[in-house]
């Protein structure tokens, strides 16, 4: 561009309307021209301040948070965990081997229970060798195990009685004798004073210490490990992956712009707007969440895009031979509106979000409002700092050779992009068909992808906790609590026949459930006892109040008006937990019936997310879709103009589709990562369909005002937008691509995913986008309408 272009197109610029809707916001980049200096000391005060909120943001690692709903079923959810409390905080320590059963490993086994209960923070510990025997005469019921482990065959018989002991077999050891459960009970407010990583770690030494003699091996699973994985997971990956993503970016961008400081410029205007959206969104007192998380690469893919587009401008101004004040002018007015759209329709379809069922989504929704209309202000405000104050200070200072070796990549894919632009503008229609179809048929799979949810998607698949899970899904039917409540308000006592009778009645259910294991209550030790020959009510009260109080509160309130008949589940997908849910609800119906004095309700985390997972996927769903639809018409609304609408549907849509078909080609299934993926890759879309048709308006006219033809519109439009498009996309898959390795699978599927929406992206813009515009232009003149435009 020669000086004598820089001109009119500084002149087509400064007369371009603002968006009717923006009262100047657009042009925030023009207040720290006036003092750099000033503004750029501010910017670091800004950026110090940040800090403290950043690090102050805690890990929310509880695994219920994503279903917590204003809901009946949530809060009956809620009061059998405070009324219940051990049965969610369990850590549960999987002791196997294949000759488990021999003296020498049963006491080494019994050396690990003695040490566990001296962890602090421990309420109590449950295993085979806390069970005993029936009362006897005086009422005292001797252990199992005897002190001293018999030999020979005083042992096999004692083996004979443990494996087919009817509160050990199939519950605390498995069937074949070669995997053995403890159950540690922990106390949620002396863990909290303690601290999770702490009492975790502090159970591992004392088994790994306890069995370092031995051929035993152990693992821990259950709710405590799964949390302090999840937070681990979370911190390690927010340092690691968004770091490497920033530096890979930062590499591409010096490969690109050939120049240290432009990459530097191009990476500092996201990095400010990472800090200090995460240092608001701290302050405010967010927690660190599987949502909350993304918002850092949300930020990365709507803020890198806007700082390439923005540094892509200062340094093609200058090259025409401007200064770098008057450049970083130029580049804010001619770019800054689209940035700021961007935001705006960004924040408008991230917003739909605060009005989901769950609170988790809700947090994200408005964290990541705030974060991303943040993120437009630290770019729009750092990086005309920073060119005013790091470039040259006099336009020109290098020579024709030097900016012709250093623009040469950006040039290639400037050459690319407008030959690829004035092939698809010279023939639109077939590409305008082609796309049309393809949404059509994306479409109609991403319709019919179906809701897929598994607690394991939440936690590190290579760690511990997800490993002794599957062992315990293979050997004991299950790792997951389901419950059924049964609670009555009469004051009638637990040990009336009445109410001995409905608890029975619905341990039967229970235990016939397919799919349901590893079944306890207050009926299975009255069998136990009966099997023993004593069946008596007395006993069973006698029994009940022998033991520890923290063992009997597990099946049985405090007030003893409400009781617990709990199973396990399998960590297998929703819809696969949600038939047996739903056959177990219905097979209680008739003891609701025959008892209404009585309330049954069956709750639990799988029960929980089982029911609400794929309601809460579908309506993510249908509030991302329904965003597009309102952004599109936004986007004519923006730009006055009914032609911006039409062209943006088709651009606007097929990444979101694309994505949807793969999932359905793999048979992966809507997930939560998949709409946060989604989303991020509709930002992206949506930003670069902004930026693209903002500067075709602008090219849309030469600097007398007259109209140009749609063909060489769009061709002065690939030479500005295209490499900026081609580069961003790079820079984005590569850093936000690093997640694939990430050890929590909903971070990996996001990485995945956001792959290939933003190359389904990058197509839309580069071939879809311009043939829209060329096969309604042909049909549409530009006179027949008003747009924001010079």
């Amino acid at each position: 561009m020669t000086k004598r272009t820089g001109a009119a197109q500084k002149d087509r610029s400064a007369g371009r309307k603002g968006f009717w809707f923006s009262f100047g916001i657009e042009r925030l980049g023009l207040v720290p021209l006036r003092a750099p200096l000033i503004s750029a000391v501010i910017m670091v005060l800004v950026s110090i301040a940040a800090v403290p909120g950043m690090l102050q943001m805690s890990v929310d690692d509880s695994l219920s948070e994503l279903f917590r709903t204003n809901t009946e079923e949530f809060r009956r959810y809620e009061e059998i965990s405070q009324r219940f409390p051990s049965s969610e905080f369990d850590v549960l320590v999987v002791i196997e081997d294949d000759e488990l059963l021999t003296p020498e490993n049963l006491d080494a086994v019994r050396n690990v229970i003695l040490d566990l209960q001296l962890i602090p923070g421990l309420n109590g510990l449950i295993s085979m060798f806390s069970v005993r025997e029936v009362p006897d005469e005086t009422g005292f019921p001797s252990a199992l195990f005897p002190a001293e482990l018999p030999t020979g065959e005083a042992f096999d018989a004692l083996m004979e009685r443990i494996r087919s002991n009817e509160i050990i077999q199939g519950k605390l050891l498995s069937e074949d004798g070669t995997l053995a459960l403890i159950v540690l009970s922990l106390d949620r407010t002396k863990v909290l004073d303690i601290g999770l990583k702490e009492t975790i770690g502090e159970i591992e030494e004392v088994v790994a210490d306890a069995l370092a003699t031995t051929q035993l091996s152990a693992q821990l699973t259950g709710a405590p490990v799964m949390q302090l994985e999840i937070r681990n997971a979370v911190q390690r990956d927010r340092l690691i992956y968004n770091g490497l993503g920033f530096l890979l970016g930062a590499i591409i961008a010096y490969i690109f712009f050939g120049n240290v400081t432009h990459m530097l410029i191009a990476v500092a205007g996201p990095a400010a707007g990472v800090l200090w959206s995460l240092g608001a969104v701290g302050y405010l007192g967010f927690k660190l969440n599987l949502f909350v998380n993304v918002i850092t690469p949300l930020i990365i893919v709507n803020g890198f895009s806007d700082s390439m587009h923005l540094v892509f401008n200062i340094r093609r101004e200058m090259m025409a031979g401007v200064s770098r004040i008057e450049a970083a002018r130029r580049a804010v007015i001619a770019v800054a509106p689209a940035c700021f759209l961007t935001a705006l329709t960004a924040a408008i379809a991230l917003a739909s979000f605060i009005f989901a069922q769950s609170a988790l989504i809700r947090t994200f929704g408005g964290a990541s409002t705030l974060a991303v209309l943040l993120s437009y202000v630290a770019v729009v405000m750092v990086v005309p700092t920073l060119a005013a104050l790091l470039l040259p200070r006099q336009a020109g200072s290098e020579t024709p050779e030097d900016k012709e070796k250093s623009d040469a990549p950006m040039q290639f894919l400037a050459r690319i992009s407008e030959r690829v632009f004035r092939h698809i503008a010279s023939v639109p229609a077939p590409y305008v068909v082609s796309g049309i179809v393809l949404v059509a048929l994306m479409g109609t799979a991403y319709v019919n992808l179906q809701p897929h949810y598994r607690l394991a998607d939440q936690v590190p698949d290579q760690e511990q906790a997800l490993k002794t899970t599957s062992r315990l899904d293979e050997k004991l039917t299950g790792a997951n609590p389901v419950h059924v409540m049964i609670e009555w308000r009469d004051g009638r006592s637990i040990y009336e026949p009445g109410v001995l009778e409905v608890i029975a009645d619905a341990h039967n259910v229970v235990e016939k459930q397919t799919g349901v294991g590893n079944v306890w209550s207050v009926e299975t030790l009255r069998r136990w006892l009966e099997k023993a020959g004593d069946p008596s009510v007395e006993i069973l009260k006698e029994y009940i109040g022998l033991l520890p109080e923290h063992l009997v509160r597990r099946f049985i309130a405090v007030d003893e008006q409400a009781v617990v008949v709990s199973g396990r589940l399998p960590d297998v997908d929703a819809s696969e937990i949600l038939p047996v849910v739903d056959d177990l609800d219905a097979a209680l119906e008739p003891l609701r019936k025959a008892h209404p004095d009585f309330t049954i309700s069956v709750t639990g985390l799988p029960a929980i997310a089982a029911r609400n997972s794929a309601q809460m996927i579908f309506e993510l769903n249908v509030g991302l879709v329904s965003d597009i639809l309102v952004v599109v018409v936004f986007l004519g609304l923006a730009f006055r103009s009914v032609f911006a609408s039409l062209v943006s549907v088709l651009p606007s849509l097929l990444p979101i589709f694309a994505t949807g078909a793969l999932l359905w080609i793999t048979g992966e299934g809507l997930q939560f990562a998949s709409i946060i993926a989604l989303t991020v890759a509709f930002g992206l879309a949506l930003d670069s369909t902004i930026h693209f048709l903002n500067r075709y308006f602008l090219e849309e006219r030469d600097e007398q005002g007259r109209r140009r033809a749609t063909l060489d519109a769009l061709a002065r439009t690939a030479r500005i937008i295209g490499p900026v498009l081609i580069l961003t996309t790079i820079v984005l898959a590569l850093g936000l691509g690093v997640t694939i390795f990430s050890d929590l699978p909903s971070l990996r599927v996001f990485g995945q995913l956001s792959g290939a929406t933003l190359f389904a992206a990058l197509v839309a813009q580069l071939i879809v986008l311009p043939a829209s515009i060329a096969f309604l232009r042909r049909r549409w003149p530009v006179k027949r309408e008003t747009t924001a435009r010079a």
